[in-house]
């Protein structure tokens, strides 16, 4: 890994707060600092397939807190939803068409990435420093 140096000037509370864990953790200050750096950093656009990064990421970067709460709880329009099942419960049965295979492979790839929307808003959300919902408090579908 290579690094970089960077000169930071710190307000004097967020340096004594990050001295006295150093201390208290018997590490180094850069070792505290650079956990916090690390563990606080944005949800990237590395992290999601590169097909949907403009369609996802750079989307819902640029929306308010309302707006990304409402993209965590969109659920996955129910009638899609039932299509989806019926095809997944009938493959385990039978052979599909071509047709129906082709079906079950768009309606997966379009649950997959309502979850990443979902998944990806509420990652920005918390990142932003707002309460992320309880798992099941958000729309499971």
């Amino acid at each position: 890994m290579t690094t970089e140096t960077v000169v930071l000037e710190l307000p004097e509370n967020i340096y004594k707060r990050l001295r006295s864990s150093a201390q208290s953790m018997h590490r180094s200050f850069e070792d505290v600092l650079f956990q916090s750096l690390e563990g606080n950093l944005p949800p990237s656009l590395e992290d999601l397939p590169v097909d949907l990064r403009d369609e996802i990421g750079l989307s819902l970067q640029q929306l308010d807190a309302q707006s990304l709460l409402k993209v965590a709880s969109e659920p996955i329009p129910s009638e899609q939803w039932q299509q989806h099942q019926a095809l997944l419960e009938k493959n385990q049965e039978q052979a599909l068409t071509a047709n129906e295979a082709d079906l079950l492979e768009h309606l997966r790839n379009e649950a997959d990435k309502a979850v990443l929307r979902r998944s990806y808003a509420l990652a920005l959300l918390k990142w932003r420093g707002f309460t992320v919902p309880a798992h099941g408090a958000v729309e499971n579908r």
